[in-house]
């Protein structure tokens, strides 16, 4: 159904990759409808802000952007203001009366009615509240409107959580793990590529449990080994696997086809027994080890990345400071660190020995201070040698340099390359060698004309 022109929408996406898709799918559908996306919400007749909310941080964060956007519909009345995601299906009981400027609350599992909630949002008054439709498990495949550059790609695997740790809400909010068909994937994969994309990233709350929800062993490796015949695509990325998955028969996979990024991201959250369990994460800190020296025998070349939690209820500093000699000793490629968020309606909230806020900030700032030595060393390894870099353009810091990134950087959450000479071509891959390393990022000359057989060499 098509809408009555001028229709125009301003989107605000907060949070992680996975609900930057779920925007995209909404911006398809309103796009086939007729509307059209502007870049300030003053030319917008629809504000629509996607929320992050599983922590208290990000729920800020959303409530902050909401109250931001409601601003404009006090000089403009006629404009509309609609909010989706996590933080509208956490809440969706409590916020309309707290913030009675939203005209509607659409759920995680409703968002592909956007279309038609607006529509009746136009034949009655608001505010609409939609978090009530059944688990949505992404069956076809919808319209996408990409808010990424023009060279890569989120693609989401599966929807939900069945995981029960005990510090989060996700299960709550999103529902449990549904995998998407791998049908539905290969055609979209086919359809990125189609439109110029090189590099897909594949995300899911946990990738590694793909398939595992329909009775079956994981198809994870299964579905690799399909995704790298798609013609056109250059890198393919995996990120969120869980410590306990991470399979010989995956890391196989992963290392025979070049199209897979060297690169593996499997937050471990803690390495200290006691607080594992704690966490219900359902390992120790014996499978960690198993699984990074299995990473090192079966796919040396992979880069690391983990993520962690500080400051979680009963941590000690003899704990603490077992996770940062197991950091040093690792040698993580790349870390995120969070002090724990105390959650409601998570068993976590409950115990007892809760960990000061201070304490916990002040060991986030000491294990990056760590983790900002063992990473400087590790770049410091490349210099000198060629690698291949996915050029992104103009670097942010300052228009004179490109930037780009190495298969071992994960677009949003890693370092990046500033090339300092040389020809680029937004969205190619082209070799760089490296010349110098700061912290997280490194510095480099593109190779111009690229010469055959130089890459990795000094």
């Amino acid at each position: 159904m098509r809408l009555n022109p001028p229709q125009t929408i301003y989107p605000v996406t907060l949070g992680c990759a996975k609900n930057r898709v779920d925007t995209e799918i909404m911006l398809g559908l309103l796009s086939q409808a007729g509307w059209e996306v502007v870049e300030t919400p003053t030319e917008a007749t629809l504000l629509l802000v996607n929320t992050c909310g599983f922590i208290a941080p990000a729920s800020q964060e959303s409530i902050d952007t909401i109250l931001e956007l409601a601003d404009y519909k006090q000089t403009d009345p006629g404009k509309r203001l609609v909010v989706s995601g996590c933080l509208a299906q956490r809440y969706h009981q409590e916020l309309p009366a707290l913030i009675p400027e939203v005209d509607a609350w659409i759920g995680v599992n409703d968002f592909p009615r956007i279309v038609s909630i607006l529509a009746d949002l136009d034949r009655g008054p608001g505010p609409l509240t939609c978090c009530q439709a059944p688990l949505y498990n992404y069956p076809e495949l919808l319209p996408r409107l990409r808010t990424t550059p023009f060279y890569r790609a989120y693609l989401k695997i599966a929807e939900g959580c069945s995981h029960r740790c005990t510090y989060c809400t996700i299960p709550q909010i999103r529902g449990p793990f549904r995998s998407r068909s791998q049908e539905v994937i290969l055609q979209e994969a086919l359809k990125l590529t189609g439109q110029g994309v090189v590099e897909l990233t594949l995300v899911a709350q946990d990738t590694t449990f793909y398939g595992l929800d329909r009775g079956c062993r994981s198809q994870l490796a299964e579905l690799l080994r399909r995704l790298c015949q798609v013609p056109g695509l250059r890198w393919l990325r995996l990120l969120y696997s869980h410590p306990a998955r991470i399979s010989s028969e995956l890391l196989a996979v992963m290392a025979d086809h070049p199209q897979i990024c060297p690169y593996l991201d499997i937050p471990i959250q803690h390495v200290n027994d006691r607080l594992l369990q704690r966490m219900g994460r359902g390992y120790g800190q014996k499978v960690i080890c198993q699984t990074i020296a299995r990473i090192r025998r079966v796919f040396p070349q992979a880069a690391l990345r983990t993520s962690v939690i500080v400051g979680f209820p009963g941590e000690t500093d003899a704990q603490f400071n077992e996770l940062c000699q197991m950091v040093e000793q690792i040698g993580f490629d790349s870390l995120g660190v969070f002090a724990f968020q105390c959650e409601d309606r998570t068993p976590a909230s409950h115990y007892a020995d809760q960990v000061p806020s201070w304490v916990a900030r002040q060991r986030l700032r000491k294990l990056m201070a760590v983790q900002a030595r063992v990473v400087k060393q590790r770049l410091r390894a490349l210099i000198g040698s060629v690698q291949e870099v996915l050029v992104e353009g103009p670097s942010p810091e300052t228009e004179l340099l490109l930037s780009g990134r190495l298969a071992t950087q994960a677009p949003e959450v890693d370092g990046q390359v500033y090339i300092t000479a040389g020809t680029g071509q937004i969205g190619q891959i082209q070799p760089v060698r490296i010349t110098a390393a700061h912290t997280y990022d490194l510095v480099g000359e593109l190779i111009d004309p690229p010469q055959k057989g130089i890459l990795g060499k000094r």
